[in-house]
């Protein structure tokens, strides 16, 4: 009976994990893609000043 309840304690433990994991990966997806944002449009701004 231990062992059952083990178990599904491992099985809670390791689905945790990877819905954090995923959560991170989108949190670092999302941080990527504003400072990909951010860089472009400077970049569009000091190439238009420059003209």
């Amino acid at each position: 009976m231990e062992e059952k309840g083990d178990d599904k304690s491992l099985i809670d433990n390791k689905i945790t994990e990877n819905f954090i994991d995923f959560e991170k990966e989108k949190e670092q997806k999302i941080l990527n893609l504003l400072v990909e944002i951010i860089i472009s449009t400077t970049l569009k701004e000091l190439y238009e000043k420059s003209d």
